[in-house]
């Protein structure tokens, strides 16, 4: 049956009849009522178990979404912050250049083994990939092994 009215709709608009608004109101509700018959519940079971659903779904994402720490929320820095930021990378830059000429000199008296471990101790990362770089650049390494 509900297909049959699904065909009616579909032949009035595609043989281009003019229907009411107030015909095609009526052909949705009777739409509604079969499709209800068929399925065996009343409307206002149906309209029930939707709004039962729609408040599980709804308590379900609350309760998802309150594991959820919020994002953190961006502020851009302040002409002052990004100074006082560009002055600390600056003065890293001054420490690990003076740390790697450090292990450079220790490379040339100790050996390229033992810079690598005082490195290591450092913890650094940035150090020890700034390290690693001067010491692969034209094969400098090769000069501190032959000690």
């Amino acid at each position: 049956m509900l297909f049959c009215s699904y065909i009616l709709i579909i032949k009035a608009i595609n043989s281009n009849l003019s229907m009411s608004q107030e015909r095609i109101g009526e052909i949705s509700k009777e739409i509604v009522q079969e499709w209800y018959k068929e399925k065996g519940v009343s409307p206002e079971e149906m309209e029930g178990e939707k709004e039962k659903e729609k408040k599980e779904e709804k308590e379900e994402q609350e309760r998802l979404s309150s594991f959820d720490p919020p994002p953190p929320k961006f502020t851009p820095l302040t002409e002052k912050e990004q100074e006082e930021v560009e002055m600390r990378e600056k003065e890293k830059e001054l420490l690990v250049k003076d740390k790697i000429k450090n292990l450079l000199n220790l490379a040339e008296e100790k050996g390229l083994e033992r810079s690598i471990k005082e490195a290591e101790k450092e913890n650094d990362p940035f150090l020890l990939d700034v390290y690693h770089d001067v010491l692969a650049k034209e094969a400098a390494y090769k000069r501190f092994l032959e000690k």
